[in-house]
């Protein structure tokens, strides 16, 4: 069994002595044992099959780099929202002046019921040039930064450049105490990104997300912890796993243009059927670049245009 969540499993027992109401987080490690069972699965038919030629698809690999990375903005552009909320007294709130994705967009705070709506409308385009439109809805339980506290991502008609992205994202915070770095449990359910041309990826997720703050806020960095994973099935109707071998960085500086929606350092490997991937995602330079290796054959593709 990984041993991340073995940890986890003991984080989660200090924090259940002091929050009892989260006992809701041992039912989805049900959930985490299941797609771990598929990854090792899938690895182990892998290695039980002759060495074939293979030839690196970098098409499928780059969607799945993308339906990533559009669940993982969705994630960033939560937490700053709920942080604009905390200091609100609720109606309408300025999101464009915490994330200039949100500029374009509506955000309110309905503080009663605990929602936070980000609506993009029939489409904005924000100043990176990526259009959005529909809406992502936020309720939560609690202050983001007090462990126990959780909150349940869901979409309404939500697309970022025509891709339609739908699905159920669950966050809780797994944290030992308010004096270590916020650390978080991100369960996916029924994620699904659709491609103007009608193709699509389904996708779950069972991860560890760290918020690494520094004294100057763009300087942080998000980590997502070795021996994450998700499971799904591809564009072309293939079963997929990926297995992060070393944890995915993403850096708040490097989020200009199009960077910043992919990892800047760390490795993972990718399975599509019998066909296993690693991906570099570099030494942490602000860039779009990825190394995939496959076997003996290696490729390096810009995701800049994906």
């Amino acid at each position: 069994m990984p041993l991340w969540l073995s940890k986890e499993q003991i984080l989660k027992n200090k924090i259940m002595k002091t929050f009892n109401a989260i006992t809701s987080i041992t039912q989805r490690l049900f959930f985490a044992v299941g797609l771990i069972g598929t990854v090792f699965a899938v690895s182990c038919t892998t290695s039980d099959l002759e060495p074939v030629p293979q030839t690196i698809d970098d098409v499928n690999v780059a969607a799945d780099l993308v339906a990533s990375a559009d669940f993982e903005e969705v994630d960033d552009i939560t937490a700053n929202m709920m942080a604009l909320s905390e200091a609100s007294e609720g109606g309408r709130i300025d999101g464009g002046g915490h994330d200039d994705r949100c500029s374009c967009a509506e955000v309110t705070h309905d503080k009663e019921n605990q929602i936070i709506t980000i609506d993009f409308g029939d489409g904005c385009t924000g100043p990176n040039g990526i259009t959005r439109s529909g809406q992502i809805i936020i309720q939560y339980d609690g202050r983001r930064f007090v462990p126990g506290s959780s909150w349940v991502t869901t979409f309404k008609d939500f697309y970022v450049n025509d891709r339609h992205i739908e699905g159920t994202r669950t966050v809780t915070n797994i944290s030992e105490d308010f004096f270590t770095e916020p650390t978080f449990h991100i369960m996916l359910e029924g994620g699904k990104v659709t491609w103007p041309d009608n193709t699509y990826a389904t996708r779950e997720a069972d991860k560890v997300r760290v918020w690494k703050r520094a004294a100057n806020p763009l300087l942080d960095e998000i980590h997502i912890l070795a021996e994450s994973i998700t499971a799904g099935v591809n564009r072309e109707e293939i079963k997929y796993a990926t297995f992060v071998k070393e944890d995915l960085v993403f850096k708040r500086a490097c989020r200009g243009a199009k960077i910043g929606r992919i990892p800047v350092a760390g490795v993972k490997e990718v399975t599509y059927g019998d066909r296993m991937f690693t991906i570099d995602f570099g030494d942490g330079e602000c860039d779009t670049i990825v190394t995939i290796t496959s076997g003996d054959e290696t490729k390096t593709i810009d995701l800049s245009d994906r």
